[in-house]
């Protein structure tokens, strides 16, 4: 049975979303089947996650880590996170794998 077909987005804060839809105000990345697209996606992009000091030191939270795309969280202003956006779709849309499709990307 083929994977359903997803789509990737990010907001504004540049945290990047799968689901079936692209929500308002959300900016659409890709689509395609939804491993596929995954496993596409995720080495990709940036990884955050939150931390606890532990011992004195910061520690990774397990289980909060998030996607970001890349250069959107520390954008000093709009028009540098939409340009570091575009970049971005640039970038991996090169060559994304049989059956993704990256918007703007090309």
């Amino acid at each position: 049975m083929p994977s359903a077909t997803i789509r990737a987005f990010c907001f504004a804060s540049g945290h990047i979303e799968f689901g079936k839809r692209v929500p308002s105000g959300a900016l659409p990345i890709a689509y395609g089947p939804e491993q596929v697209l995954r496993d596409f996606i995720e080495p990709l992009a940036r990884h955050g996650y939150s931390t606890a000091l532990v011992k004195g030191r910061p520690t990774k939270i397990p289980g909060t880590e998030t996607l970001l795309a890349p250069g959107l969280p520390e954008a000093p202003d709009q028009g540098a996170a939409l340009t570091a956006f575009q970049a971005w779709l640039k970038w991996i849309g090169k060559k994304p794998p049989k059956g993704i499709e990256v918007l703007g990307g090309r």
